[in-house]
């Protein structure tokens, strides 16, 4: 009877033993291999996806070829020193761009409104960075079929797709898809967060209790110094231009800059968070976001974050010092003239 009991013992941490293997085999193979990794990001991008405010049917390609192979948009990653199961599928580009719009939609207003926040992330693969490029709100630009304006207007009167042709036409960039954001939702999403680290000067608190930029009066509380803000004071925040940030700089300048600190400081937060977490995280937050990113570009860029292929941020801005004049066109006010060439050389140069 004893031997019957031991046997039966062996056979059941044999099997025990079996099963810790296995499962050991399978994590190792999804967290380790590239076929692996594209298998999970396979499965995240379609769990994700369907969260999504995914608005399609629009024409996402320009309106010619991109002019040119020195445009890193188009190189290929080339893994000379891969292991079989870590090459790509051939999907995967050099550079991903992806165009994150504020939309100031008034309540109550028809129609789209205002994007006092334009900024494109381009998503540099083989130098592991983000570069995190602001357009500056008065930007002038004459968009074809319509009357000239600021480029914060452009999504007013054409939608993204009017958006998308100026990029392409001045810059030489078609974006991979776009993520928008009203202020609402911002808010909300920082909160999901759990708000965002921000350096503030007295004169910057002073100004934010004292202003209606913090919308809810109990959060006009804010003090100098580096703290953890919450949705609403961050929203007040980044709209600010009227005083300088802590760097010194201010205006539609400053203002921006504040927006791509807030974007840096949330990506340093949650660069190392584990999967499941992120995983959580982006289900959450992508319900208040509207795209037109297809089901299979996000595959793609779940798949660069998770191979680790993401470590720094880089801030810009356009127009770049130097490259642009204040000045009125006609019946468009208190623009920036701009030298797109100059600009256009600029954008690409920080890419390399």
């Amino acid at each position: 009877m004893k031997q019957k009991r031991r046997g039966r013992l062996e056979s059941f941490v044999l099997f025990l033993a079996t099963i810790v293997a296995v499962g050991a085999a399978l994590i190792l193979f999804f967290v380790y291999t590239g076929t692996g990794k594209r298998l999970t990001s396979k499965v995240v991008a379609g769990y994700l996806h369907g969260a999504v405010k995914y608005v399609g049917g629009e024409k996402k390609t320009p309106p010619d070829v991109y002019m040119g192979t020195e445009n890193p948009n188009l190189i290929p990653v080339e893994g000379e020193d891969e292991d079989e199961d870590e090459k790509d599928t051939g999907k995967e580009k050099e550079c991903y761009h992806l165009l994150l719009l504020g939309e100031e939609a008034l309540k109550g207003v028809p129609g789209k409104g205002r994007t006092d926040a334009i900024l494109l992330a381009s998503i540099h693969v083989s130098q592991k960075k983000v570069v995190l490029t602001s357009i500056l709100r008065d930007t002038y630009v004459e968009p074809e079929g319509v009357a000239p304006c600021k480029i914060n207007a452009v999504y007013a009167k054409q939608g993204v797709q009017g958006l998308y042709r100026i990029l392409y036409e001045k810059l030489g960039v078609w974006p991979d898809g776009y993520l928008k954001v009203g202020f609402d939702s911002f808010e909300t999403i920082i909160d999901m967060l759990g708000g965002a680290e921000v350096t503030l000067t007295q004169e910057e608190a002073t100004y934010l209790n004292t202003h209606d930029y913090i919308s809810k009066k109990e959060f006009r509380n804010v003090t100098a110094g580096t703290h953890v803000l919450n949705g609403n004071q961050v929203l007040g925040y980044c709209r600010v231009r009227y005083v300088p940030n802590y760097k010194g700089t201010k205006h539609d300048f400053g203002r921006t800059e504040r927006q791509r600190m807030v974007i840096k400081n949330l990506f340093e937060r949650y660069k190392e968070a584990g999967l499941t977490k992120w995983i959580k995280i982006a289900k959450d937050a992508l319900g208040y976001i509207e795209t037109d990113i297809s089901e299979a570009t996000l595959e793609e860029l779940i798949y660069v974050a998770y191979d680790g292929k993401i470590i720094t941020v880089e801030q810009r801005q356009l127009p770049a010092k130097g490259t642009y004049e204040s000045a009125d066109k006609g019946k468009v006010t208190s623009t920036l003239v701009v030298d797109w060439e100059q600009n256009k050389a600029h954008f690409w140069e920080n890419l390399k």
